[in-house]
């Protein structure tokens, strides 16, 4: 059980547990459905299984269907395994085809196929066309059901047609124009049709040049252009410009959110996950950790190495190892800086391939300050230690040099990933980290063997 996420619906759930442990189911579920759906589902999470269960068979068919879009997947496929594939396939036919798509998207194949051969055979059509596009592209995650005018339409005609259409409409904030061959030509804002004389013609108020998106775009370039023109939907196109559907605000959010957390996952060193943490199985994590484990493993490694090629100076001079954990910390946490700044300006496109020069420049100068600030407290802190004015002069300039090389590193490694198509979002963590840490050694020895005449 998961507590609910406020003080309120903790106070509601006892509530409703304590009609359940009475057996008043109408007064339990009479309560539940007075809140939002996101609330609905934070509250049922809050419950055992078989409560949980139990009220979610009882709430009716337009709440259920909202439900199963917000609740955690791991209590989703417990609701899945639970209920008729016949009260599923109802629920999908009540949803929007993206949220039912994305819905079956996360059962099996076989599972998936059962439950679309009981929805109706118009819905099913339009949910199969969307699971036909390649996982994480804009064609899986749009709604078909978008609104299209046609240019020789008078503002009044259009309005008449707009008030025909169904009141669950996802959103009629743009209203897209299409030729007669259903190409997209056009957008109109809402604002601007409900601002003009009825007579007006669209095609003399639409604006011709509209930013799309491809059905089979990544989900992430999809996002970034709803981010970077600060829309509130954009439109998919297939390859031939017909209008396919369109990706509003929150199914950006969605993407952004999973972005994120795949991105997280590998700055940490390992591969994203597919499905929630709780839900993954073991195998799964297990396999997703040790290929990465490894290759961070053997990178390692070069770090003993580097110690073991300059035994002689650490066994001459001990106090050089009092600051190999200050020297390749400051390293390690001077390129991670770079990298993340780097894999986000990647991101957002504010950085292309071409760019590299430009990068290494920028960021040398910035390295060049910063190893200036951190060679003078490293002086500081190695004459308090009473080393010896040579040592201390050894860690400043490891320092600076070190610091230096991080930041160039760091500024090359994400464009080169990207080159390489391998996700940038991997060098910015112990890749870097690793990196960093058996060069700085061997700057740091260097500079120890021909200032203290090792």
């Amino acid at each position: 059980m998961t507590p609910p996420s406020t003080p309120a619906l903790q106070a509601l759930a006892e509530r409703i547990q304590l009609f359940l442990d009475n057996h008043q189911l109408q007064e339990a579920i009479g309560l539940l459905q007075t809140e939002h759906p996101s609330d609905i589902a934070d509250l049922l999470e809050s419950f055992s299984e078989e409560d949980r269960v139990l009220l979610f068979r009882l709430l009716n068919q337009e709440d259920a269907a909202e439900v199963l879009d917000e609740i955690s997947a791991e209590a989703t496929l417990e609701l899945i395994e639970a209920v008729p594939d016949s009260h599923i396939a109802d629920l999908l036919e009540a949803m929007p085809a993206d949220d039912a798509a994305a819905l079956l998207g996360d059962l099996s194949e076989a599972r998936a196929d059962d439950i679309l051969a009981l929805v109706e055979p118009e819905e099913a059509a339009e949910i199969g066309r969307l699971l036909a596009f390649p996982e994480y592209t804009a064609g899986r995650l749009m709604n078909p059901d978008v609104v299209r005018l046609r240019k020789q339409w008078t503002v009044e005609h259009t309005l008449t047609f707009l008030r025909s259409l169904d009141p669950d409409t996802e959103t009629l904030a743009y209203l897209y124009v299409v030729d007669r061959h259903d190409r997209l030509v056009g957008v109109l804002p809402l604002r601007t049709l409900v601002t003009h004389a009825p007579d007006t013609r669209v095609e003399e108020i639409m604006e011709p040049d509209v930013v799309s998106v491809s059905v089979l775009a990544d989900q992430e370039e999809a996002a970034r252009l709803v981010s970077q023109y600060d829309y509130f939907a954009i439109p998919v196109v297939d390859q031939e410009g017909h209008l396919a559907g369109m990706l509003t605000h929150d199914d950006v959010v969605d993407i952004l959110e999973d972005e994120f957390t795949e991105d997280f996952q590998r700055m940490g060193g390992s591969q994203p996950l597919d499905d929630d943490y709780l839900v993954t199985p073991i195998g799964t994590v297990f396999q997703k950790r040790v290929g990465w484990l490894l290759i961070l493993f053997m990178t390692e490694m070069l770090t003993g190495t580097v110690m073991r090629v300059f035994e002689h100076e650490l066994s001459s001079v001990v106090a050089l190892a009092f600051f190999i954990p200050l020297l390749i910390g400051t390293g390690g946490n001077s390129g991670s800086q770079t990298t993340s700044t780097i894999v986000r300006a990647i991101a957002m496109g504010e950085v292309r391939l071409k760019d590299g020069g430009r990068l290494v420049w920028h960021e040398s100068r910035v390295g060049l300050m910063l190893g200036v600030v951190m060679a003078l407290v490293g002086f500081i802190r190695a004459l308090l230690w009473d080393t010896g004015m040579d040592l201390a002069i050894t860690v400043a300039l490891a320092l600076f040099f070190i610091v230096l090389w991080a930041n160039i590193i760091g500024s090359l490694l994400p464009v080169l990933a990207e080159r390489l198509r391998v996700d940038p979002a991997v060098i910015s963590g112990p890749v870097m980290s690793t990196l960093v840490d058996a060069t700085g050694l061997v700057i740091y020895f260097t500079l120890a063997r021909h200032i203290m005449n090792l």
